[in-house]
């Protein structure tokens, strides 16, 4: 399985269209409708917040967020994956001296330019990340069944989600 899976393919089929939505469900939201929203996503902010600090206490965090990039946007230059990461260049070279002791990454020539280096994901760090990610579906899988969320709930969801990211960009 490729790493790729943690991120949805840009070709993905959308999810069905749910069927005409009635009169009501196309009004325009209210600002208590909006407040609501606001409000669910603030706690599911802070929820996510609490549990990026409690994986902040180990010394993998900072680790674990330079191979994702990685994952994501291949092999670049440390001072291009600083700056992506947004950490500072110090800490990204530590980082990756951890890395590169532990297989997950190796450097190689910049292709661009024969004076600089690049890093990248080794195999190992490949399976890392694909395991890691797994395990968090995982364990969302588990609390979604564990509270009775219908196939069509997630999709919906995921869904709506997604078009609010794209459509509220730049504003929150």
């Amino acid at each position: 399985m490729s790493v790729d899976t943690f991120k949805p393919p840009a070709d993905a089929e959308p999810a069905a269209e749910a069927a005409p939505a009635s009169p009501a469900a196309t009004a325009a939201p209210s600002m208590q409708d909006v407040n609501e929203l606001i409000e669910a996503l603030r706690s599911m902010m802070m929820q996510a917040k609490n549990r990026h600090r409690s994986i902040e206490q180990t010394s993998e965090h900072g680790r674990v967020s330079v191979l994702f990039m990685l994952a994501r946007l291949g092999p670049m230059r440390a001072s291009a994956l600083a700056k992506e990461c947004m950490l500072d260049l110090s800490t990204v070279s530590r980082h990756l001296r951890t890395l590169e002791d532990e297989g997950h990454v190796v450097k190689s020539g910049d292709p661009d330019d024969k004076r600089a280096s690049q890093v990248g994901l080794t195999e190992r760090g490949h399976d890392f990340v694909q395991q890691f990610w797994q395990a968090r579906v995982a364990s969302v899988h588990t609390a979604l069944a564990d509270s009775a969320w219908s196939a069509d709930e997630v999709r919906a969801l995921a869904k709506l989600l997604g078009k609010f990211v794209r459509d509220t960009e730049g504003c929150i």
